[in-house]
């Protein structure tokens, strides 16, 4: 019975020990997967970033440049401009805005930010193709004490301020591409192939983030995105998610977000090119967008078919607008040009169909615009694919890239009548009344005898974040991250 007793104590007491090893290793493991996640945040994209430069022109290249460059002013939720680098600011006239700069702002390299070097930024970037349209009605910048300066307009801008939000503050003397230097709160240490590493600026002038790590990466795959996400109790976000995973994500800890970017897409139409200059090609192209092409279905809920340029969470947005009526069609053959962004592989599938129904055979080039020259653009292609976002939640930047000579305008369209209303903006102030020219600029762009382009789809901007926190993204998809309370 004794030695019986004892073999029951010692298998009893391997048991225990095996329990305590457990436990041990559990609750190693758990404080380890916490000090982690104080350690670091991620965020996962879904298309890689185009440049380093804050002055690419790109969406989600700047939803991650924002966390390392600032703007004299910027947007709140409710679309209100709020101070950035500049703590005040105000018109004198029409034409004539103060600005004060806090005095305790400092670019990565640690060299100090005055109202001298800001002349400086702006002055240079008035000469970058990205910054001319907003930069170019400032006649002169005036320094008028350490921190203060003066901006004195060429003509009346009502939306000076809701432009300078969208000109990132960099060291020019520096190799931006190289070496970029801003005054984010969070600074660049290493960079891979789809991957930044940054980490908190230790000198940032306003609320500093408390973690260690910021890691913004790039998966182009969606399932993989949602695959590499599980178990990382550090990752934040999830950018571009379809509602169809919604359940998937939930197993995960992510809950699906969603929030208005006022982006569209569409074709320009190339009038350097005698096809474009067609209106049987145009009845036809409209035809099979709006009647045979499945936009839902094709971005997985994430895209959603238009008729007209302007988002429907754009200012200027034009409930009249209808779709062309339909014309009777010939059998006559059309084979246009068309120019797609690198990745856009499905949709040329999903468009061929549709176009084919209507005679229309196309031959697609797959291209990133920023790496092709304006003048094999305009000499190529009869229609190139086009992604516009009005950055100031007003229709009037959608008109100043494709009413006047930009570098974007490729298919040189031209418009007298709407030109004339587009430059009564300058001189209207009230939103309402600024609202009803756009409606009308909306339906000038869109006449059939002489379109713009043709509406493709608005995006729906779906992404998953960490059931553990409340942020919402910016227009631009920027998260504060400097908000988190880990």
């Amino acid at each position: 019975m004794v030695a019986k007793t004892r073999i029951f104590f010692q298998r009893r007491t391997i048991g225990l020990a095996f329990l305590i090893i457990a436990f041990v290793i559990l609750t190693i493991s758990a404080i380890f997967n916490s000090i982690n996640s104080k350690k670091s945040i991620e965020i996962v994209y879904a298309q890689n970033l185009v440049s380093l430069n804050p002055y690419t022109y790109s969406d989600f290249n700047n939803s991650r440049l924002n966390y390392m460059f600032e703007a004299l002013v910027g947007f709140s939720e409710d679309l209100k401009i709020i101070p950035k680098l500049a703590v005040s600011f105000g018109s004198v006239s029409n034409t004539h805005y103060k600005f004060r700069l806090k005095n305790n702002i400092y670019f990565h390299n640690n060299s100090h930010l005055d109202a001298n070097l800001i002349k400086e930024i702006l002055d240079s970037a008035k000469n970058i193709d990205s910054q001319k349209p907003l930069l170019e009605n400032i006649q002169e910048v005036v320094v008028t004490g350490d921190y203060t300066f003066d901006i004195i307009l060429k003509n009346p801008d009502y939306l000076l301020l809701s432009k300078l939000a969208s000109v990132p503050i960099a060291l020019l003397s520096q190799d931006v591409e190289a070496n970029p230097i801003g005054t984010g709160p969070f600074i660049l240490k290493a960079q891979t192939n789809n991957q930044l590493y940054l980490e908190p600026f230790a000198n940032y002038h306003a609320h500093k983030a408390k973690f260690n790590q910021l890691l913004l990466t790039t998966i182009e795959n969606q399932s993989q995105r949602l695959e590499y996400s599980q178990n990382k109790p550090h990752i934040l976000a999830i950018f571009g998610m379809s509602p169809v995973l919604k359940e998937s994500l939930e197993k995960t800890g992510l809950s699906l977000q969603t929030y208005i970017d006022g982006s569209t897409n569409f074709f320009l139409y190339n009038y350097t090119r005698k096809l474009s200059n067609n209106i049987d090609f145009q009845s036809r192209l409209s035809q099979a967008i709006n009647l045979d092409m499945d936009f839902f279905e094709f971005s997985q809920g994430m895209g959603k078919d238009t008729n007209q340029l302007l988002a429907s969470g754009v200012f200027g947005f034009n409930p009249q607008i209808s779709t062309d009526d339909l014309f009777e069609q010939t059998d006559t053959r059309y084979y246009p040009q068309i120019l797609l962004p690198k990745g856009f592989e499905k949709l040329s599938e999903k468009l061929s169909e549709a176009l084919n129904k209507h005679y229309i055979y196309p031959e697609f080039s797959f291209e990133n615009l920023y790496q092709l020259d304006s003048q094999k653009i305009v000499s190529d292609y009869d229609l190139i694919f086009f992604g516009f976002k009005s950055d100031f939640y007003d229709g009037q930047s959608l008109f100043s890239t494709f009413l006047t000579d930009s570098q974007f305008n490729f298919g040189r369209y031209k418009n007298q009548k709407a030109q004339e209303l587009y430059d009564s903006l300058s001189q209207i102030e009230k939103p309402k009344e600024r609202q009803k020219v756009l409606q009308q600029l909306s339906s000038l762009i869109l006449d059939s005898q002489n379109k713009l382009a043709e509406p493709l789809f608005e995006n729906k901007v779906y992404y998953a974040l960490n059931q553990r926190y409340q942020l919402k993204p910016r227009l631009d998809g920027f998260l504060d991250l400097t908000l988190i309370s880990l």
